[in-house]
């Protein structure tokens, strides 16, 4: 007989059974959701100017100080910082531990003097230490000042030299004048690049749902493991039931299950946190493709397993250690280069590689090596999963 209906029937229990269950709702949608929020409100926070908010104290008064605090005035115009001036280093110590500000500079009487005589001198930041990432910026901006000191300085003493000339201030000011109206030899100009590696919300939204995916497919599948020991399985398969059937209906309600979940997060994810995922066939092919692998190694823990409870664990496993290694959490870019290099062992990350050329704007037809890889997957590890399972059927 043909084995299409108890595959149907099989799958659509599955489905009707998991959409009562709510651990399935919170894995599959809450879950990712609540993490792509939190964690773009703060991860993501980094590109917000109110995570710089800086302070200033001008004890100084002179030059040196004034060119400083311009430096800061024009950084706040392009909006790259908050600045607020604070009386004294009292005030400024504050407002640093009041939260009013990250960090603060603090320049001392005499600056001006010192960077004109070539006397010691001393900058310094008061930060926050729950801030540090707006106490290193603090630093970067203040260590471009001194290297621009330095140049000014340079430029000023060989003139100088060159002119035979002794100290005279007056020269010396418009020296440095000069020097400072100079275009530096080497500019760095900054480039943004678009889609998921420069948006905070779709990268967390691609990776966390990819991450989610694998726990998610594990409800159909492992429900293998909970009929053999209630005994379920071995009377299903004393009617015509094929073990294939058996094994082919629980995967196709895990792709069911799988895919809706993604379609929903993509959509929430979209609405709510503004997140980029590209074009909407190619996102749904490699949806499809990204639940297909899921199931492919779900069904290979199911199989080796002894009991639910065990391949509930190996599951969650596999699907930890690869999201880890794959850049579900982090970048695989910043590690080291042999975590890099074995990354491309995960599923995660050639799925992630995917929905990123997606985000920039590549479209099926630029997919290809990705779905040939994640078509290996699914050839290799499922085929593998499918035949031990099949195995352990006979034997249920």
């Amino acid at each position: 007989m043909s084995q299409l209906g108890p595959i149907f029937v099989i799958a659509a229990k599955d489905v009707a059974q998991r959409s009562r269950d709510r651990s399935a709702y919170i894995m599959g949608i809450a879950g990712p959701l609540l993490l792509v929020f939190i964690l773009n409100g703060t991860l993501g926070a980094i590109d917000d100017v109110s995570a710089f908010e800086f302070g200033v104290v001008d004890d100084d008064g002179g030059a040196a100080g004034s060119g400083f605090t311009n430096m800061l005035s024009t950084l706040e115009d392009e909006e790259v910082v908050a600045l607020t001036v604070a009386e004294d280093r009292a005030d400024l110590e504050r407002l640093v531990d009041g939260g009013d500000v990250s960090a603060g500079f603090l320049l001392p009487s005499g600056l001006s003097e010192a960077v004109e005589t070539g006397a010691p001198a001393e900058i310094t930041i008061v930060g926050d230490p729950g801030a540090s990432i707006a106490v290193d910026v603090a630093q970067a901006i203040t260590d471009t000042f001194v290297n621009e000191l330095d140049y000014v300085s340079l430029a000023t003493g060989s003139v100088l030299a060159a002119e035979g000339a002794g100290i005279d201030t007056q020269r010396m000011e418009e020296l440095a004048a000069s020097a400072q109206a100079l275009e530096p030899p080497v500019a760095l100009v900054p480039v943004e690049t678009e889609g998921r590696g420069s948006d905070p919300a779709s990268y967390f939204a691609v990776s966390l749902s990819v991450f989610f995916l694998f726990f998610t497919v594990q409800f159909g599948v492992l429900s293998l493991m909970e009929e053999r020991e209630a005994g379920t399985l071995s009377r299903i398969l004393v009617t015509p039931t094929s073990p294939a059937a058996v094994v082919i209906g629980k995967m196709a309600s895990s792709l069911v299950i799988g895919v809706l979940s993604m379609g929903v997060l993509v959509v929430a994810t979209t609405l709510i946190v503004g997140a980029t995922w590209g074009d909407p066939l190619a996102v749904g092919v490699l949806v499809l493709v990204g639940v297909v692998v899921a199931i492919a190694f779900a069904t290979v823990v199911a199989a080796v397993a002894q009991t639910a409870e065990q391949a509930g664990a190996y599951a969650s496993m596999v699907a930890l250690v690869f999201g880890l290694l794959g850049g579900s959490f982090f970048q695989i870019s910043q590690a080291p280069g042999p975590l890099a290099a074995a990354s491309y062992l995960s599923p995660h990350r050639w799925l992630l590689d995917g929905f990123r050329d997606i985000s920039y704007g590549a479209g099926i037809g630029d997919l290809g090596p990705t779905l040939a890889v994640l078509g290996a997957f699914i050839v290799v590890v499922g085929g593998a999963g499918l035949a031990t399972a099949r195995r352990g059927l006979m034997q249920a």
